[in-house]
């Protein structure tokens, strides 16, 4: 007689349990890949296994750290190194291109600067005629000369100063 009352639900019965099934299929699967995920992350941690072995690691990671500062600071010497020497070399040459003679067409005549970062070095000049071209240099110490320097020659050693490339030519010498 018990069993005869769920008779009628026979149906319902099953298909709740059918859903009940699957829900609790669903929540092992979760698990599952959860766990799996843990022993991942368990074997990963797996080699340190004890204090000793953190202080192992605490130490060796001491030790990288100590390796990369000093590679640091020989490489911010070096850096120092190179920047001073390249306050002894040419940065930017500049030229001026200008007509030095009435009767001689063309910006064929030239000054060329090559000035370090200190304001040392050369200015070179070209003068171009019809009968004949003479070309010499004027030292440069500290953004001058020891020499009379010529318009041209200030405005070229000025612009190689600024590292800034002229564009324009300058008009014929008086």
């Amino acid at each position: 007689m018990g069993l005869s009352i769920l008779q009628p639900y026979a149906l319902d019965i099953a298909l709740f349990s059918g859903i009940l099934a699957i829900i609790c299929l669903v929540i092992a699967s979760v698990a599952l890949s959860r766990s799996a995920r843990l022993k991942r992350k368990f074997n990963r941690l797996k080699e340190v296994t004890s204090a000793a072995d953190l202080e192992r690691v605490f130490e060796e990671t001491k030790d990288a750290v100590r390796k990369l500062e000093m590679k640091l600071r020989e490489a911010e010497e070096h850096l120092r190194i190179v920047e001073e020497a390249l306050q002894s070399k040419v940065s930017t040459p500049a030229i001026l291109r200008y007509n030095a003679f009435a009767e001689v067409g063309s910006d064929l005549s030239y000054s060329v600067a090559l000035i370090d970062g200190k304001g040392d070095g050369v200015v070179i000049t070209s003068i171009y005629g019809r009968e004949d071209s003479v070309t010499y240099g004027k030292p440069v110490q500290g953004g001058d000369s020891p020499y009379m320097l010529t318009e041209e020659e200030r405005a070229v050693i000025e612009e190689a100063l600024r590292g800034a490339p002229r564009r324009r030519t300058t008009a014929q010498i008086s």
